[in-house]
């Protein structure tokens, strides 16, 4: 009985999802061009901007990859905290500058900028590459967090990873239909729950065992003292792993490019800045409560075979199967918002940058479109085969594409306000950088503690500045 109360919950909120983007897709579509299928045509207004951004941003890793990593290392979580606050306060001022840059020009997506900025087809095409491959393993993380939320709902009973797949699959449909218009309307409701579990559920549990968090921190370092402080000399318990992580997660932010489609629908730059305002009280109000939810369960001496089940075991064990469906159902809420915005964004760099800006710039807007719909099916099925061949970690995952994507930061940031920075130092830039940040992923994992994307940084960044130095021919 208690599977079939969460469960159904669960699969509730999953149909009202699918039912509202295919309706957006009906009744707000009325031309499809590709700016409004990419962009929903620059015409969202602030609650909407908000409210798709957000949903966009916190995933299946902020609502259950953090309580899993603060469950697993303790400390180490608060990497977590300290890259929002630098990344909203970068995005604060440079956000509305790419969109003041994007609608001047007519920029429909990240790697669009890299072509109008630096003039080269090699330069866009890589970017598009990076930005659709490193967004794989973000992609497969939302099935791996949907997968999650039904092994507690459903208490064991159902299939949960084929059940996971399924409800991936629902919402690519309207993607598939509607993008963007579809993405964004749907994101509007996901986004609200989302916010009100991830603050409602933290709150709850900390108070329910502890009062507080000084009872919290208290309990923890009892416990399991080790999880309270950075104390080893290397690796992801060490001082230098938190900050090196934070300042690399913080600088990458808003260089995935499914952000800069967040971005450009918004309809101007107030409604731009404010929304990100507002988006950064759900880092205040929900993943650092969520992340203290792992927490809690260290408290009280949870054992857990799956880190990540944290969160949703402990409302479970606490609350029952009502609580358990309500905040599962925003968990993978969660999951497939974020699901949606990258699978989107991975097939508008398909048609719109490799398909139309390489192999056939004289493809019809209906084309495009036709092509970005294959491109959904096509990173539907690769997302779903690697959720069945290669799980790992939530936050593994995410760490993984942010090694990759931040490398993309020179030339997209430092590109947008330095005239002198030239194709050739961010081609060379990108290119060692990538391969460096690889290896300290996969072959030196972090080496000396440092994470792996500050390491593709440390020679991407001086390569950028000095070739281009060497090439820049000035005006």
């Amino acid at each position: 009985m208690e599977a079939v109360i969460a469960s159904s919950i669960v699969l509730v909120i999953l149909f009202m999802t699918f039912a509202i983007g295919v309706l957006a897709y009906r009744y707000r579509v009325k031309t499809l061009r590709v700016d409004t299928y990419i962009v929903a045509g620059r015409t969202l207004g602030f609650l909407v901007t908000f409210l798709n951004m957000a949903a966009v941003i916190y995933s299946g890793f902020a609502f259950l990859g953090a309580s899993g990593w603060a469950y697993a290392f303790g400390a180490p979580v608060l990497y977590i905290w300290i890259y929002g606050a630098l990344a909203y306060t970068f995005a604060f001022f440079f956000a509305p500058r790419i969109w003041e840059t994007a609608r001047g020009q007519g920029l429909l997506t990240q790697a669009d900028f890299f072509m109008w900025r630096y003039g080269s087809k090699v330069l866009m095409v890589l970017v598009a590459l990076v930005g659709i491959t490193f967004n794989i393993p973000y992609g497969q993380l939302q099935i791996l967090t949907t997968k999650y939320v039904l092994d507690l709902s459903t208490y064991g009973t159902l299939p949960t990873l084929h059940v996971a797949v399924l409800s991936f699959v629902i919402t690519m449909i309207y993607v598939f239909l509607g993008g963007m218009v579809s993405v964004a309307i749907t994101n509007v409701f996901l986004g609200s729950i989302m916010l009100a579990a991830m603050l409602g559920g933290g709150l709850s549990l900390i108070a329910y065992y502890f009062g507080g968090l000084p009872g919290l921190f208290t309990a923890v370092e009892s416990v399991k003292p080790e999880h309270a402080y950075l104390w080893a000399a290397t690796g992801r318990n060490s001082v230098q792993w938190v900050v090196t992580a934070a300042v690399g997660c913080g600088l990458g932010f808003w260089v995935w490019p499914q952000l800069a489609q967040m971005v450009f629908p918004a309809k101007d730059s107030k409604v731009l800045r404010r929304s990100i305002v507002m988006s950064s009280w759900y880092h205040v109000l929900g993943i650092i409560w969520a992340s203290l939810t792992g927490l809690v369960a260290l408290g009280i001496g949870m054992k857990l075979a799956v880190a990540d089940h944290a969160f949703l075991a402990l409302v479970r064990d606490t609350f029952g199967p009502v609580a358990l469906g309500f905040i599962g159902a925003a968990g993978m809420a969660a999951a497939l918002s974020s699901a949606a915005g990258i699978i989107l964004t991975q097939a508008s760099l398909l048609a719109r940058n490799i398909y139309q800006g390489w192999l056939k710039p004289t493809a019809t807007e209906k084309e495009v479109i036709q092509v970005s719909r294959i491109g959904v099916l096509i990173f539907t099925l690769i997302s779903v085969l690697l959720a069945y061949t290669a799980p790992a970690y939530i936050v593994y995952l995410l760490l993984v594409g942010y090694t990759g994507i931040t490398q993309m930061f020179p030339g997209w940031v430092l590109g947008s306000v330095w005239k002198w920075v030239t194709k050739e130092g961010v081609l060379a830039g990108l290119v060692v950088g990538l391969i460096v940040g690889v290896l300290m992923c996969f072959v030196w994992p972090d080496y000396l503690g440092i994470h792996s994307i500050i390491w593709g940084l440390m020679f991407n960044l001086p390569i950028t500045l000095i070739v281009s130095k060497l090439t820049y021919r000035g005006e």
